[in-house]
C-alpha cells in the first residue's frame, strides 16, 4: 500500500508543477477476494489499483484529469493535460475553495485485519465453515479483505492521509432439491465470525424450505439490522443539502420539524469507536459529528463547500468530492428491547432478514419499494413460523419510521453509504403490495 511519505511526495511533486492553484487526490486500494460455490473455493482474486486526480483552477474555471502513471513523465503529462483543458472550459459559479490545513485527529491503522484475513487465513475459515454444511445443502458467497489509502493535498501545502481496512463476508446456503427455500447471512463488519455466520445461515436455510405465500396489505414486521440498514441508506442520503435545494429530498423545508416518531434518533458520528475514522472529507474539511434526526425532529443538513457557500454557512465536512454532503458514519440510537423479545411479543407478523432490489419510488416523500430475500418468516403467537415466498413492499419511510414500536438494544455494523451501526426494529402497518 502507498505509505504516507510516498503519497505526500507525489502530491507535492505534481501540484508544484502547476501554474495555477491545484489540488490532488490519491485513492489506492488493494482487495483480496475468495469466492466459493457448492461449498468449495472456486476463485481467489487479488486486485490493486492507484489513481491520482488533479484539479487545477484559474479564477472560476476548473479542469480535472486522472492518471495512474506515477512516473515523472506521467505526472508532467497530467499537469499538461489539465492546463490545456483549463484553457477551454467555461467559468463556473465559484472560485476554488482552498483545502483546509486545520489539524485533525489521525486515524490509527494496525493492519490486524490484513494479518487475520490473508489468503491462507480466509481459506482456513471457509474450510471450517463448509464443515458445518449439512448433507443436501451447499454454500455460495465470498470473503473479502479490502485495504485502502486516501490522500489529498494542494499547491499551498495542505495534506491529509488515511489508511484503512475492512472485511466483508456473505453466504447463501441452498438445498439441492430446487425448492424456493434459501438461507442467507450477510456480515459487513471489521471482525466477522465467519464460522458462526455459516451456522446461522444453515439454520435459516433449513427453516426457509417450502415457503408459503403471505397475504398482501399492512403487516407488523420485525426487521433484522441488515434489513433496517437497507432502509437507512435511502433515508441518510436525503440529508444532502444539494438534494434539499433541488427539492428532491423529504427534508426540504422540514428543518426543526418533527417528521418521525419520538423513539427514532439518527446521527452521523465520525467519532463513534466502531465506525470509519475518516476525520476529514474529500475537500480536506474536518468532518463534524451531527444529529440528523433527534426524537423524530430533522436537525441538520450536510454540506460541502459549494453548497455551504450558497447558504452562507460552513461546510459540515461531508463532501465526497461532488454533489453536496453525504453521511458515511450513520448511527441509529439503540432501544431497550431485543430481537427475540420483539418476536415473542408479536402475535401475528412477518420477520424480514434482508431486502433486495430496493429503490426510490418518490424521494420527496421517502417512498421506496423492494423485495424480501433470504429468510422471511411468518410470526405466529410470538414464534417464527413458516417461511414466506418473495414479496414486494412499497411504502413511505415517513410513515414507517413513525410506526416503530420497538428498537433493539443490540446493534450491528452494516454496509451502506459507508458503514452504519443499526439495531433491529418492529414496525407496524408495513405494506406488502405484490407477490413475485
Amino acid at each position: 500500500m502507498l505509505d504516507r511519505n510516498t503519497a505526500q511526495e507525489i502530491i507535492k511533486k505534481i501540484t508544484g508543477q502547476c501554474k495555477f492553484y491545484a489540488q490532488a487526490r490519491i485513492t489506492s486500494s488493494q482487495q483480496g477476494t475468495t469466492r466459493f460455490a457448492k461449498s468449495e473455493i472456486s476463485q481467489n482474486v487479488a486486485i490493486a489499483d492507484t489513481t491520482l486526480t488533479l484539479i487545477v483552477y484559474d479564477g472560476k474555471k476548473e479542469a480535472t484529469v486522472s492518471t495512474n502513471v506515477f512516473t515523472d513523465e506521467g505526472l508532467a503529462q497530467a499537469v499538461k493535460d489539465a492546463e490545456a483543458l483549463l484553457a477551454h472550459v467555461p467559468e463556473g459559479e465559484f472560485e476554488a475553495f482552498l483545502y483546509s490545513q486545520e489539524a485533525v485527529k489521525e486515524a490509527p491503522y494496525t493492519g490486524a485485519l490484513a494479518r487475520a484475513f490473508g489468503v491462507a487465513e480466509r481459506a482456513a475459515l471457509l474450510k471450517e465453515g463448509f464443515a458445518q454444511i449439512e448433507a443436501g445443502y451447499t454454500a455460495s458467497g465470498a470473503l473479502v479483505l479490502s485495504q485502502s489509502v486516501y490522500a489529498l493535498g494542494d499547491s499551498k501545502g495542505a495534506f491529509r492521509y488515511l489508511q484503512g481496512e475492512e472485511v466483508n463476508f456473505n453466504t447463501v446456503i441452498t438445498h439441492e432439491d430446487g425448492t424456493d427455500g434459501a438461507g442467507a447471512c450477510c456480515s459487513y463488519t471489521n471482525t466477522p465470525d465467519v464460522v458462526a455466520q455459516f451456522a446461522k445461515a444453515q439454520a435459516t436455510a433449513k427453516a426457509a424450505r417450502n415457503p408459503v405465500e403471505p397475504t398482501l396489505g399492512g403487516h407488523t414486521v420485525v426487521l433484522s439490522p441488515n434489513a433496517v440498514g437497507d432502509l437507512m441508506y435511502f433515508l441518510g442520503i436525503m440529508f444532502n443539502a444539494k438534494a434539499v435545494d433541488d427539492g428532491m429530498s423529504f427534508a426540504a423545508g422540514k428543518l426543526g420539524e418533527k417528521v418521525f416518531g419520538e423513539n427514532f434518533t439518527l446521527r452521523d458520528d465520525v467519532n463513534h469507536p466502531d465506525l470509519m475514522k475518516m476525520y476529514f472529507d474529500f475537500e480536506s474539511t474536518p468532518r463534524q459529528a451531527l444529529p440528523l434526526i433527534e426524537n423524530g425532529v430533522v436537525k441538520n443538513y450536510l454540506y460541502d463547500n459549494k453548497r455551504a457557500a450558497k447558504h452562507g454557512v460552513k461546510s459540515t465536512g461531508h463532501s465526497l468530492g461532488y454533489a453536496g454532503g453525504y453521511p458515511v458514519n450513520m448511527v441509529v440510537e439503540a432501544g431497550d428491547s431485543s430481537l427475540e423479545e420483539m418476536i415473542a411479543s408479536t402475535k401475528n407478523g412477518i420477520f424480514i432478514n434482508e431486502f433486495h432490489y430496493t429503490n426510490f419510488v418518490n424521494p420527496r416523500n421517502l417512498q421506496i419499494t423492494g423485495l424480501t430475500r433470504n429468510g422471511a418468516f411468518l410470526i405466529e403467537d410470538g414464534k417464527l413460523g413458516s417461511a414466506i415466498s418473495t414479496v414486494r413492499f412499497t411504502g413511505s419511510l415517513l410513515e414507517a419510521f413513525c410506526n416503530i414500536t420497538a428498537i433493539s438494544k443490540e446493534r450491528e455494523l452494516v454496509s451502506g453509504f459507508g458503514i452504519m451501526l443499526v439495531p433491529a426494529m418492529r414496525i407496524e402497518n408495513f405494506h406488502f403490495t405484490s407477490k413475485a
